[in-house]
C-alpha cells in the first residue's frame, strides 16, 4: 500500500536547515521549500503531491519529525474501496493543495 504525506505544522530550531532539507527531500526549488517551511510555522498545513511507498513513508516520517515537522501518513485507498483513510483524488480534484497554491503565487509574481 503507497500513502500521501501531510505536514501539519513546523516548529523546530533551525528554519534554515530545515528549509534546506526539505527541498532536498521532495525535490524542489529552495524559494518553493521556503514558502513551504513559513507557511507551516503560521500553521498551514501542506501535503505532498505524490503517494510514496509505506517503506519510504516509515523513512521520511521519523525524519522530518527530527527536522520540526509534524507529519501524518495517510494512507491511499485502493481501488476496491478497501484501503484506509479518505480517497485523495477527491481532495485533490476538488481543491488545489497547498503547494499547487504556492506554486500559482510564484507564476503570477512572474
Amino acid at each position: 500500500m503507497s500513502c500521501f504525506l501531510m505536514i501539519n505544522s513546523w516548529a523546530g530550531d533551525d528554519q534554515m536547515g530545515a528549509t534546506e532539507k526539505m527541498a532536498r527531500i521532495f525535490r524542489m526549488d529552495p524559494e518553493e521549500a521556503d514558502a513551504v517551511v513559513d507557511n507551516l510555522a503560521g500553521g498551514n498545513p501542506w501535503q505532498f503531491d505524490h503517494q510514496i511507498s509505506d517503506h519510504q513513508s516509515q523513512v521520511a516520517e521519523p525524519y522530518l519529525q527530527s527536522l520540526g515537522f509534524e507529519v501524518e501518513r495517510i494512507p491511499v485507498m485502493s481501488d476496491d474501496g478497501m484501503g484506509l483513510g479518505m480517497p485523495m483524488e477527491g481532495i485533490s480534484e476538488s481543491k488545489p493543495g497547498f503547494f499547487g497554491k504556492i506554486k500559482g503565487l510564484f507564476k503570477k509574481k512572474s
